[in-house]
């Protein structure tokens, strides 16, 4: 099961740095410090801090100047519970290959699996959603609305399956009965509490996110 958050200019670094575990008082109070070792970096090293490659990749594009203008998104995807642990890395760089040729490897921020929580392991993938615009002279601009629209929100589970299922992943059942049955936005609250539901009934698979857009099929 997979989640998205988009992200205006103001929350973007703090964003990184929570990700990056480097907040001293998180208010997650699912952090396991003991664990965070466990945690682990997919997206490119590019001889800068996340925040400085967002900025360099934000001024080669034409943003919008208002305040409310989402500038990064970022999809959180969990391992399922059926998939063997032993998979797990098979299954988030095969996830990451997905979301880097889907949104483009330029656009990615940063991408980092977290394993130091309660629940399953998840992905958090951060990027800044990029559009053609013939209108600009950049060429590009960013508009979060445009790359995550209706169409892209109901395609991107069964297109993940697809994906999966061609590398090699037939066991990694991301599109579950569950993910078809429920509905609506769920708030940070709502999520952890269906997450420890979930934990309690072992035979269903559940998604672990952070006060983000949760996506149902």
């Amino acid at each position: 099961m997979a989640s998205v958050e988009k992200f205006s200019a103001g929350a973007v670094r703090n964003q990184l740095r929570h990700n990056r575990r480097e907040i001293e008082h998180s208010s997650n109070l699912d952090i396991d410090p003991s664990r965070q070792g466990q945690d682990y970096v997919l997206s490119p090293d590019r001889g800068m801090t996340e925040y400085d490659y967002f900025k360099q990749r934000i001024s080669q594009l034409y943003v919008y100047n208002r305040n409310d203008i989402k500038v990064m998104a970022g999809w959180v995807v969990t391992a399922p519970q059926n998939l063997d642990p032993k998979r797990y890395d098979d299954f988030f760089c095969s996830t990451y290959d997905f979301l880097e040729n889907r949104y483009g490897k330029e656009n990615v921020i940063q991408a980092i699996v977290h394993d130091d929580e309660g629940g399953q392991p998840h992905l958090h993938f951060c990027f800044v959603p990029v559009v053609e615009d013939p209108k600009h002279d950049e060429g590009y601009k960013v508009c979060a609305n445009e790359v995550l629209d209706r169409r892209e929100l109901r395609n991107f589970h069964p297109d993940l399956q697809r994906y999966l299922d061609e590398h090699g992943l037939e066991d990694a059942h991301i599109m579950t009965g569950v993910t078809k049955q429920q509905g609506g936005n769920r708030t940070v609250a709502q999520l952890k509490a269906e997450r420890e539901q979930e934990i309690k009934r072992p035979s269903l698979y559940f998604g672990e996110a952070t006060n983000m857009q949760h996506l149902h099929f």
